[in-house]
């Protein structure tokens, strides 16, 4: 029976803090939004965090308690579930695919893996962001003037949300308040696109048998990141805007009726018709003019540009790269990598690419020289999968370019296949170069250049017998050195036994 099989059942009493304090925080809003004194207008009950239960309607505000303590207890819960049913199952998969000289490696490594100490900073690291990020999603009412119940930001920003326009605070409190809540804006979506993008991919690496501490720093990060670059970016929809929006106009009302147009003159023989005007209409409603609306319809796309960011934070990431890119092109030269993508290997999705880079393996030549069983453990992936890839990335990386179009002319995908086509063809007596040849190309210098590279390979190959070989060959040197070392009854030291 493994020794380690009960341990992710034991956790500390100080690993429950992480739910416990939450909930209390939580709860005790709750308590003081239903009993709490209802302050009178302008006045806060409180010079707390206790003033938030006072600034909505007590069920609305309970409600958003309720949102907000379901999104903050999903991550430790996770981590504690996943301890407790799943990390046994990715255990007993693994014994059954590694070879059986690696099995004890996987007894040992697994074992640290399946209690949940090994996710306590991760997921305390994580459920704090969570929390801060909802509260200011849902809790927090910004308000405009000390007469209503909220974030009095008459008082002032800070220059994360405002920048270069804190200067607005006292030239124009319109503009000032306009371009807070329109950074505010951006800050909370994107921040709820990560969340969401962080709920997936962690409920994903849950079934898949994939989640890790580092699952936990990697979605904490990206909510970090997207948040302040949804609140960067959103101070270029004022280039989107037209000047009298980001600046309203301050005319005194005169100014405003000297600027309207004199109604034409009625022809002769016609009586004087009533001009129309805004206050003139029958319910006394005045409309407003294309000076007054702050916010024009465009911005209704910041909460979805926003989101987007979260949510894809990497192909943001990729498309203002490509933008600087493209304005700095004749200040800084480009600089290009060789370097063959993972997109390349058969069965590679972009889940998959995304998994493999958080492991520190980003292009085909990394991962040509991973170890199998070690990614097996670190991640959702099989041995026979990680093999399979290993041995692409192997090949595909000593092709290069070419290798799409060898795989699709030969069917050989990777370095095992071809090792086993050139052992056929030398069992056979017959030339295996020559063969692949014959469906490569029909040019002559194009087969004069595979035949050097074709046995270039093979020699490798055969040098080397794959590396995946080659390191099962090392694993069992490994196993076997104990008893090399060991001095057997009646001969001298170990060192006099390994010399003769």
């Amino acid at each position: 029976m493994d020794p380690n099989a009960g341990k992710k059942w034991d956790m500390h009493w100080y690993d429950w803090l992480v739910f416990a304090v939450p909930t209390i925080f939580i709860v005790s809003l709750g308590l003081e939004s239903a009993f709490g004194t209802t302050p009178g207008p302008g006045t806060a009950a409180h010079r707390d965090f206790r003033a938030v239960a006072h600034w909505f309607d007590p069920v609305f505000f309970q409600y958003n308690l309720i949102m907000t303590l379901v999104a903050v207890l999903v991550v430790p819960s996770l981590a504690l579930s996943y301890t407790m049913k799943m990390a046994n199952r990715k255990e007993r998969r693994l014994y059954r695919d590694v070879p059986p000289e690696r099995r004890g490696e996987i007894r040992q490594r697994m074992g640290r893996r399946a209690s949940f100490g090994t996710y306590r900073g991760s997921v305390w690291l994580t459920t704090v962001v969570v929390l801060l990020g909802s509260s200011i999603l849902l809790l927090f009412k910004p308000v405009s003037s000390s007469c209503e119940l909220g974030v009095d930001f008459s008082l002032g920003a800070n220059m994360l949300t405002m920048g270069p326009f804190m200067e607005l605070y006292e030239t124009n409190r319109d503009s000032y308040y306009s371009h807070l809540v329109r950074n505010l804006t951006a800050f909370q979506f994107g921040f709820l696109g990560a969340y969401v993008y962080f709920i997936g991919s962690v409920v994903r690496a849950y079934f898949t048998m994939d989640l890790t501490s580092n699952t936990f720093v990697d979605g904490t990060i990206r909510m970090i990141v997207a948040s302040l670059l949804a609140l960067v970016l959103s101070f270029a929809f004022d280039l989107l805007l037209p000047h009298d929006v980001i600046a309203p106009s301050t005319a005194a009302p005169s100014d405003v009726n000297a600027a309207t147009p004199a109604p034409p003159t009625p022809p002769a023989g016609e009586e004087p018709r009533e001009a129309t005007s805004p206050e003139g209409s029958g319910n006394g409603e005045k409309l407003l003019s294309k000076q007054e609306v702050p916010f024009p319809a465009r911005l209704s796309l910041l909460p979805l540009v926003a989101f987007f960011l979260g949510f894809y934070p990497k192909r943001a990431a990729l498309g203002i790269e490509r933008i600087v890119v493209k304005l700095t092109r004749e200040i800084i030269p480009a600089m290009s990598y060789r370097a063959l993508p993972l997109s390349m290997l058969a069965g590679m999705s972009y889940s998959h690419e995304l998994r493999l880079e958080r492991e520190g393996f980003d292009n085909i030549e990394n991962l040509s020289n991973a170890d199998p069983v070690d990614l097996a453990i670190r991640t959702c992936f099989s041995y026979s999968q990680l093999k399979q890839w290993i041995d692409q990335a192997w090949l595909a990386s000593h092709l290069r370019e070419d290798y799409p179009g060898f795989a699709q002319r030969t069917g050989i995908t990777n370095s095992e296949e071809l090792h086993c086509f050139f052992s056929t063809c030398d069992a056979s007596h017959t030339d295996g170069v020559e063969q692949l040849l014959v469906a490569l190309s029909a040019d002559t210098a194009t087969i004069a250049s595979w035949r050097l590279r074709l046995n270039t390979l093979r020699i490798l190959l055969n040098t080397n017998s794959s590396p995946q070989e080659n390191e099962h060959d090392l694993t069992e040197r490994e196993h076997r050195a104990p008893d090399i070392a060991r001095p057997e009854a009646g001969t001298g030291s170990p060192k006099s036994q390994t010399d003769r």
